[in-house]
């Protein structure tokens, strides 16, 4: 793409994370006082584990760290610290960047056990559970009580972690998981109608059937590695992929998860899915923009790639809601947080709040470089969001889009680490091969699921 997209999840490690603590805080079920006292080896202060909001003197010397921003975006951030500055002249914001790199998560890990993590910290859903859980966050919702006010309330809902009732994150930018897009030729030569295009999984299974027996092999519906739909068809599905603490996995035991397994062999065994794509990591888009299937991306930016490199492809692309039982769009994003080691919490707090207020997010969303959406309600109203001119694939997605966030959800699952991404996959890979049945593949892919869990 001619234009830089900002990640969602940049830096991502979902590798197992391991604090070396000598007490357990935030999501220890321990009631231990001395144990709140601290996080890892880190004595915290009497602001940080009391039960009262913060309301401490606006000062000090705090440091903010962003994830992967400054080399495009350095003049908004020193923009934001030098009027935040300005407004509380007795603070000093020092800015820092990490690359967010494959490293990213254990920095912080690092920085956690050695009691120097930043006060204002940008992190991902999985480095920020594993802080959480050895007492690392402030609990937004005792030391902030209203930080939550402005964000699209779907998303700010939806952002407490397994277990717990309280908020130890803030959301910044997020993208949308939550559109179909398709090749109306395609669909056209194998029979089925582009203007009412599936509105279920069950319903897209039931026309790339029909595209296996009609096509020919010239073309297919999606690509055949479940890697690209899972778990997101089991979650818009409402499959019970896990309990609700997500201390384990439970899917083999839900009849929609066997459903959805049984027609995936099904499809593959059909040809209805490319055979070479079955263990293939190459992005669907790629195989969109070339012509041969049917369903492309989920997310509206990757249209972009498809106007320039086929133009003919992006000409026929159709546009419509995701696939969902739910009826709401997933959400994906970058987060902030307020660690509970910090010297100047109300410094911190402050600075969090005005850096994710609607007029800095707005203006923030506004940059043309930027594909992902604001956190604020507020900001979801800005020109960018709301003045799209056209009627092409792309606009059509971009307004869609901006519909469906009015109601997102944080879909997060923070036990589907990597490592059993790859154990669910493998198993689910063997049943569509006909190696095992599909309740056979589910069993085994619960059980190294669990495995995996249980060793932390």
């Amino acid at each position: 793409m001619s234009r830089r997209t900002i990640r969602v999840l940049a830096g991502i490690a979902a590798a197992g994370i391991t604090l070396t603590a000598c007490g357990v805080g935030g999501g220890s079920d321990s009631d231990d006082t001395e144990t709140q006292q601290r996080a890892g080896s880190c004595e915290l202060s009497e602001e940080a584990t009391s039960d009262e909001p913060v309301t401490g003197e606006v000062a000090g010397e705090i440091t903010f760290q962003t994830t992967a921003l400054k080399q495009d975006f350095s003049p908004y951030f020193e923009t934001v610290i030098a009027e935040f500055e300005e407004m509380h002249p007795d603070v000093t914001v020092n800015w820092q960047d990490d690359p967010g790199d494959a490293s990213f998560t254990q920095r912080l890990v690092t920085d956690a056990q050695s009691c120097q993590l930043p006060d204002v910290v940008n992190l991902n859903q999985i480095t920020a559970y594993a802080l959480y859980r050895e007492n690392f966050l402030l609990d937004l919702d005792v030391k902030a009580p209203e930080i939550g006010d402005a964000f699209i309330p779907s998303v700010w809902d939806s952002l407490v972690m397994p277990g717990i009732d309280s908020h130890y994150v803030l959301p910044w930018y997020w993208g949308l998981t939550g559109i179909q897009t398709f090749n109306t030729a395609l669909m056209e030569r194998a029979g089925l109608d582009p203007s009412t295009p599936p509105t279920t999984i069950d319903e897209q299974f039931d026309a790339a059937a029909q595209i296996a027996e009609t096509s020919g092999g010239e073309f297919f519906a999606f690509s055949a590695n479940p890697m690209w739909r899972l778990p997101s068809d089991w979650q818009l599905m409402n499959v019970e992929i896990t309990n609700e603490d997500e201390t384990e996995f439970t899917f083999a035991d839900d009849p929609a998860a066997l459903h959805w397994t049984e027609r995936m062999a099904e499809l593959y065994q059909a040809g209805a899915l490319p055979a070479d794509t079955i263990s293939s990591s190459d992005d669907p888009t790629t195989l969109y923009s070339q012509g041969r299937i049917v369903w492309g991306s989920t997310n509206a930016s990757s249209l972009r790639f498809v106007q320039e490199s086929n133009a003919e492809v992006y000409a026929a692309t159709g546009v419509a809601s995701l696939l969902s039982e739910r009826g709401h769009a997933f959400q994906d994003g970058q987060l902030i947080a307020v660690p509970s080691t910090s010297d100047n919490p109300a410094a911190a707090l402050a600075f969090a709040e005005y850096l994710l207020s609607p007029e800095k997010q707005s203006e923030f969303i506004s940059d043309e470089r930027i594909s992902n959406f604001p956190s604020t309600e507020e900001s979801l109203s800005i020109p960018k969001l709301t003045e799209i001119t056209g009627d092409d694939a792309l606009a059509q997605a971009n307004r869609l889009s901006v519909e469906l966030a009015q109601n997102a959800e944080n879909a997060f699952i923070y036990a589907w680490s990597d490592a059993v991404n790859s154990a669910i996959i493998g198993e689910i890979q063997l049943a569509m091969q006909g190696d095992k049945s599909p309740q056979e593949a589910l069993d085994a892919a619960q059980d190294k699921a669990n495995d995996i869990l249980s060793q932390g």
